[in-house]
C-alpha cells in the first residue's frame, strides 16, 4: 500500500469511529432561542396539528352477476358420499338384472337401497355384482370406477 491508501484508511477509520463515539453519547438538549415579537417560533419535531394516521382495510363484495373466485366448484351435497363412506349390508343378486344392493352412509341412518343406474352424489351405480358394487365417480369431468 502506498501512503496515499493508508492516509485514505486512516481517515475512514477516524470518521467510523466518531460516528460510533457520537452514537454512544446521550443526545443534548439543544437551548431554547427566544422568538423575538413578529418572528415565528421554530417548528418542533412533532407536529401536533398533522392528522393522525389511518389504516384502511380493503374489503370485497361479491353481489350482483359473477360468482365469488373463492367459493368452491362443489357444493357439499354433491361431494357427499364418497365410496369410503358407505358401507355394504346386503346385496340381493339377480342374474338377469334387477339386483339391489342395500348400502349404508356413515351418520344417515335409512340405509340406502341401490339399483343400476342410481346416483348417489357423484357416485353412479355401474354394476351389483354377488359380493361388490361398482361405482363410477365423477370428478371435475372425470370419470372412474370404484
Amino acid at each position: 500500500m502506498n501512503a496515499g491508501s493508508l492516509a485514505l484508511v486512516a481517515a475512514l477509520l477516524a470518521a467510523v469511529a466518531g460516528s460510533l463515539a457520537g452514537q454512544q453519547r446521550p443526545p443534548q438538549p439543544q437551548p431554547q432561542q427566544q422568538a423575538r415579537p413578529g418572528q415565528r417560533p421554530a417548528p418542533s419535531v412533532v407536529d401536533s396539528t398533522a392528522p393522525a394516521l389511518e389504516y384502511r382495510r380493503e374489503v370485497f363484495s361479491y353481489r350482483g352477476g359473477t360468482r365469488d373466485p373463492f367459493m368452491t366448484l362443489i357444493s357439499s351435497s354433491d361431494v357427499r358420499p364418497t365410496v369410503n363412506d358407505l358401507t355394504l349390508v346386503s346385496i340381493t343378486y339377480d342374474p338377469r338384472g334387477g339386483s339391489v344392493a342395500m348400502v349404508r352412509e356413515r351418520g344417515v341412518e335409512r340405509p340406502h337401497r341401490l339399483r343400476v343406474g342410481r346416483t348417489l352424489g357423484r357416485l353412479r351405480v355401474l354394476q351389483i355384482q354377488r359380493n361388490r358394487v361398482v361405482f363410477q365417480v365423477e370428478e371435475f369431468g372425470f370419470e372412474r370406477q370404484e
